[in-house]
């Protein structure tokens, strides 16, 4: 069966009007005011295809009009000027790889309205965890006078190999009381809205791409350690996910003993090394992070030597990924960086002994923000994708 020659023209135009549209919002977004002359010239779009399509996007109303701008030098009228909507919708974000899960929302220029953590006991119900979660949403929104119809979309960052094209994700156990309590449906439900899900690491490591080092690398590995471990790849500024959604997932790198990273690098493998020699100071079941913290800022020998062995093994697995991927630049984040000096200092050591391969490592910015913002890009994405089509 043959298609018509004018279904095709059909959809070429529909198409093209959707590029079209994507470059206008693109451009309007990234100025502080711009008449639809200016768009034509800078975009090579035609005067009449910018009207029809800046008159589309105005009724949607993501782009509004500011009044009239400077006459140009050789006279004529005024231009009418152009400015992106950043308060017509806002952008939430969840992010579960920390203890504490953290829940943002912010508008569509990426300014954050409100932002907590989600507080509840972890022995709680997966339906009051839910609860607690949309609630929380909603005293951010309300907190500001908003409904919750202004909420256009949510973004949850978790632990876990994630295939967003087949809606299907997986995450060691250890994260099961928040990564497999139902809450992208429940979300999705409950505020009528789209919900997706995404690997934690990677939304960090587009967070810092995007809000971290001021010089923007193209290539880029982002390296999180803290209750999981994982990486974030960014080749040629695109985020490498791999086939199946588990580019990045060093933790399941097997050690020399036969073991994976995650378990002997990761919180509980730290909190078992630092049990071994502190019984004479605290029963091992009195050990934990906040614990092995404290003692590293109070210069506890003992504990900043296993901080810093740990430093070792992670900078060893960091070299093997720059040295597969040649990947200079490296960004550490997660709940490790408030080991401090130690487990830098140990990373380091690793690389001096490393002849060819020289990566560069720079503690993250962003710190316990990088996933939350990495949500907003992704977001705020996906957002304007919708309105476009």
């Amino acid at each position: 069966m043959s298609i018509p020659d004018n279904a095709l023209q059909v959809a070429d135009r529909s198409v093209s009007r959707v590029i079209n549209q994507k470059a206008i919002v693109d451009k309007i977004y990234s100025s502080n005011g711009i008449s639809k002359a200016q768009l034509a010239k800078e975009l090579g779009i035609s005067k009449p295809a910018v009207t029809s399509n800046v008159a589309d996007l105005i009724s949607i109303g993501i782009v509004e009009e500011t009044g009239e701008g400077e006459a140009a030098k050789s006279g004529g009228r005024k231009p009418m000027m152009l400015r992106f909507n950043e308060k017509h919708s806002y952008i939430g974000a969840l992010d579960l790889s920390f203890q504490k899960p953290l829940c943002a929302v912010c508008d569509l220029k990426y300014k954050v309205i409100g932002k907590r953590d989600i507080l509840i006991d972890a022995k709680a119900s997966a339906e009051e965890k839910r609860l607690c979660v949309l609630n929380t949403f909603l005293e951010i929104l309300a907190e500001k006078g908003l409904s919750p119809g202004r909420l256009a979309t949510i973004v949850i960052s978790q632990p876990g190999i994630i295939s967003e094209a087949a809606g299907v994700y997986y995450s060691d156990e250890r994260h099961h009381d928040w990564t497999e309590i139902g809450l992208d449906p429940f979300l999705q439900n409950e505020l009528n809205i789209p919900v997706t899900v995404r690997n934690d690491v990677n939304m960090a490591a587009i967070g810092e791409v995007h809000f971290g080092l001021e010089e923007k690398p193209v290539d880029l590995l982002y390296v999180s350690c803290g209750v999981g471990l994982g990486a974030g790849i960014v080749m040629d500024g695109k985020l490498h996910e791999g086939a199946g959604g588990a580019a990045g997932e060093i933790g399941e790198v097997q050690m020399s003993d036969g073991r994976k990273a995650e378990d002997v690098i990761a919180m509980s493998g730290l909190i078992e090394r630092v049990s071994a020699i502190s019984k004479s100071v605290a029963q091992p079941e009195e050990v934990g992070f906040k614990y092995i913290v404290e003692k590293a800022k109070d210069n506890d020998p003992a504990v900043n030597t296993v901080i810093f062995e740990t430093g070792i093994d992670l900078g060893r697995i960091i070299y093997n990924c720059c040295a597969v991927l040649d990947i200079p630049t490296v960004i550490f984040g997660g709940e490790y960086l408030e080991l401090g000096q130690a487990l830098f200092g140990g990373m380091k050591k690793a690389l001096e002994r490393t002849p060819v391969i020289h990566p560069n490592i720079f503690p993250s910015v962003l710190e316990q923000n990088a996933g939350i913002y990495g949500c907003f890009v992704v977001g705020k994405e996906k957002f304007i994708e919708s309105l476009i089509r």
